[in-house]
């Protein structure tokens, strides 16, 4: 166990610490861009390599025997025995859907989790928002030799794809903090709008039945007396 880490804890001790460490990152890793402005000071290594800018990673491992009246349904379950992780990012904005996913494993399966900084880092484009100071442009590719960013190599599907290195941790998300991070930025970018107030469920796709199937569907709210739209 690290100096960091806390094992055994319930769904809501492990969001609570979550959320905690999450905020602690975001805080060092803007804290650290304002000095680097300002003054030109780098960002420690050592402190990096603790993981002062890192995502929290929540961890859980079962080895019991597989629930025998499991509800039929496609989240909150274990696919077989041994040890899960995921990174996490922004625990305020998914707290609800985090309770409801923990909470299930915990009753189905007696799942306890654990829960401490991760070896995956923020990037720093994902903290600017609410720096006092914004960087000039001719900093960019200085902030980017110094802090961690959006580095595509290390951004995919290769969870969802079926991908992932098989003698590793088992995946306990189909997207880690870093990939959720991206699509979250991708969603403020097309809509303008803080992901915070984007609606719940978004379509992106170009596949044209999928796309028809929604139209048809809109049209028919659109005409329903009574309808939220």
């Amino acid at each position: 166990m690290t100096e960091h880490e806390t094992q055994n804890l319930s769904a809501s001790e492990a969001l609570d610490r979550i959320e905690t460490l999450y905020a602690a990152a975001v805080d060092n890793l803007r804290e650290a861009v304002r000095r680097f402005i300002e003054t030109g000071e780098r960002p420690d290594p050592a402190a990096r390599a603790e993981g002062v800018f890192a995502y929290p990673e929540l961890r859980l491992s079962w080895y019991g025997d597989r629930p025998e009246d499991l509800a039929p349904r496609a989240y909150a379950r274990l696919a077989k025995r041994g040890s899960y992780a995921t990174t996490v990012t922004r625990p305020d904005l998914f707290r609800p859907y985090l309770t409801e996913q923990l909470n299930l494993l915990a009753a189905e399966y007696g799942a306890v989790f654990q829960v401490a900084p991760s070896k995956q880092e923020i990037p720093f484009p994902y903290v600017l928002d609410q720096l006092e100071i914004a960087p000039d442009r001719s900093l960019t590719a200085s902030l980017a030799r110094w802090f961690p960013t959006t580095d595509l190599a290390n951004i995919g599907d290769e969870i969802a794809d079926g991908l992932f290195d098989p003698a590793g941790d088992l995946p306990l998300s189909h997207f880690d903090g870093l990939r959720t991070d991206f699509s979250l930025a991708r969603l403020r970018h097309y809509t303008g709008t803080p992901v915070d107030d984007v609606q719940s469920y978004v379509l992106f796709t170009n596949y044209n039945r999928y796309v028809d199937e929604f139209v048809r569907w809109a049209i028919e709210q659109l005409k329903t007396p009574g309808s939220p739209y």
